[in-house]
């Protein structure tokens, strides 16, 4: 018996737990998405003889039914009394209060044939709390029921977990937008063909088809004997500018020096004094003929003094003093015509020199421009006196920028122009959107207008501003060609894509508008989902322009309602699966 006992408490302990386990399962799933329970639902309702809902007590039947064919739904009411049969119509004071989530509608009924008519329409959704409040007779009758369709309710956890997010409804600026094609293309101000700009045969090559290269990279090796000879004619001219400036220094020398001895002769120094002045200075033939001359000089102006001196006393005779004179003004017009020629060739022979030596520097620059044009950079120029006479003509083809390369057209041991296109390189970071533009619709397009364009392959995503247009339209397509550069820097746009893209020809301010992600569509209406507390109901709206971001609401929607943005399929699929249908 003991052991029978504790077998029949083990079992109730056991059902216990596991009736436990279904009910807290029960209440969490229940606690997390519920359909709101109203207090009295409409299929509960009989039917009457119109098709609507019926409603009777003691002597007074209102059948009331939403009618929606052929008209916008409104209420219809057919009055009976208790053993069915119509009365005055006139007789009937009937209003019915709708208590929506953010507002109560008032329908007042007048008669319409065999029927009172609401003065309103019924805006969908039908979703309601129905108060009926009819009088007749001096007495007062009053009926009460739930119409609910396109609504569930959420806990805040639910939203949370959910991720679903609520955002509220504010105006807000509309693009007005055009969806062209379009297409990925190179930008041709950062494409380079590169030429070997000398005539040569292929050493080597470095580089091939997409590699990356930076400015400065040597792309190939090749040999040319007109490098070489423009190496060595550089290397000639800077030899012979090198000659023409110690000519021109030596010469500057010679002529300073010749001048300080014509300033010596010129304080009628003592020769001895002049020669101290002088000495290890380098003057040239221009010593050799001053000195005699101003010695002369100097001679024939002692004598002159001596015989003037003696025929003023009657020593010497008259002919002796007159030879005397005319010795000295012979050797003083001799002395001073040395020294201006001697001066003026001086002049004459530094001016040559100078002369001289810019030409040669002009022929040195020439050269080295020449090697400029030809590719070498001034690093090299500097270096080619030290290296071997044997590579000169090794032409280093180098890169002029950073990009990849995109074709390629030599190899090894091939003999190339001066003006073929040897390497094609391409700068990809940042590429061009050509864009067709309809003739239609040039007018409304201008340069700096936005542009989004979107790779429906990829899901790559890019904007820009429209900065090209072209002038002519197209005669085959009748479209425009635009242009946006957009920017490229992990590659990943490819020219030679096709896209599409937006056109924004301009904006505008809408008194309200909803991001497009936020609706959705049940039965034949674009909704969204409002929320009140923990209840949300979806909001048929009537909509005007759309940006593919933003949806502009005309009617359905109030300004600073709270609607869901983000994730409102769940809500959709949470009414398409609960019994919240269309039914009235």
């Amino acid at each position: 018996m003991k052991i029978k006992s504790l077998l029949l408490i083990t079992c109730f302990i056991v059902a216990g737990v596991y009736a436990g386990n279904i009910i807290l399962n029960t209440t969490e799933e229940s606690s997390q998405i519920s359909k709101h329970k109203p207090h009295e639902q409409t299929n509960s309702i009989p039917r009457g003889p119109n098709g609507g809902w019926l409603f009777s007590e003691k002597d007074l039947q209102v059948e009331v039914k939403i009618f929606e064919t052929g008209t916008p739904p409104e209420f219809r009411a057919f009055i009976t009394d208790g053993a069915g049969k119509p009365v005055s119509l006139e007789e009937v004071n009937l209003t019915i209060e709708l208590n929506r989530l953010d507002r109560v509608d008032t329908i007042r009924f007048k008669p319409m044939g065999k029927y009172l008519l609401g003065d309103k329409p019924i805006v969908e959704p039908h979703s309601f709390n129905v108060n009926i409040h009819a009088h007749w007779k001096e007495k007062q009758y009053d009926w009460k029921f739930s119409q609910i369709e396109a609504r569930v309710e959420l806990t805040e956890t639910a939203v949370k977990n959910a991720n679903i997010t609520i955002r509220k409804a504010e105006p807000t600026r509309i693009k007005n937008q055009i969806n062209l094609p379009g297409e990925i293309q190179l930008n041709e101000e950062k494409l380079v063909h590169i030429v070997p700009r000398l005539d040569g045969v292929v050493k080597k090559t470095f580089k091939d088809l997409g590699d990356t290269v930076v400015p400065g990279d040597i792309l190939a090796i090749i040999e040319s004997r007109e490098l070489a000879d423009a190496r060595i004619n550089y290397l000639a001219k800077i030899r012979q500018m090198e000659l023409s400036k110690s000519d021109l220094n030596r010469e500057s020398l010679l002529f300073k020096n010749t001048q300080k001895l014509l300033d010596l002769l010129h304080k009628a120094m003592d020769l001895e004094d002049v020669y101290k002045e002088l000495k290890d200075l380098k003057i040239g033939k221009s010593r050799e003929l001053l000195i005699p001359a101003y010695a002369k000089m100097k001679l024939a102006n002692s004598v002159y003094l001596r015989e003037k001196n003696l025929f003023a006393k009657g020593i010497s005779s008259e002919s002796e003093y007159l030879q005397a004179e005319e010795n000295l003004k012979s050797s003083e017009a001799k002395y001073f015509a040395l020294r201006e020629k001697i001066s003026y060739d001086g002049n004459w022979a530094i001016r040559e020199k100078k002369r001289n030596f810019d030409m040669e520097v002009f022929n040195l620059q020439t050269a080295k421009q020449k090697l400029f044009a030809l590719g070498l950079i001034d690093k090299d120029i500097k270096n080619l006196s030290q290296q071997n006479e044997q590579n000169f003509s090794k032409y280093e083809l180098r890169s002029p920028l950073g990009g990849i390369i995109i074709q390629k057209h030599l190899t090894t041991g091939e003999a190339v122009k001066n003006d073929t296109a040897v390497f094609l390189l391409a700068d990809l970071s940042e590429v061009w959107l050509n864009i067709a533009i309809p003739a239609m619709d040039i007018n409304s397009v201008k340069l700096g207008q936005s542009v989004i364009v979107r790779n429906s392959n990829t899901g790559l995503k890019a904007g820009g501003k429209l900065t090209y247009l072209d002038s002519i339209i197209d005669g085959t397509s009748r479209t425009v060609t635009g242009r946006v550069v957009i920017p490229n820097p992990k590659l990943k746009w490819r020219p030679g894509t096709f896209v599409t893209l937006k056109l924004t020809l301009g904006e505008r301010t809408v008194p309200l508008a909803v991001p497009t992600r936020a609706i959705q569509t049940i039965r034949d209406w674009s909704v969204v989902f409002v929320k009140y507390g923990n209840l949300f109901e979806a909001r048929p709206l009537e909509l005007g322009k759309v940006d593919g971001e933003w949806t502009e609401v005309l009617q359905g929607l109030k300004k600073n309602e709270f609607f869901v943005d983000q994730n409102s399929f769940i809500l959709k699929a949470e009414i398409e699966k609960s019994s919240a249908a269309h039914d009235h």
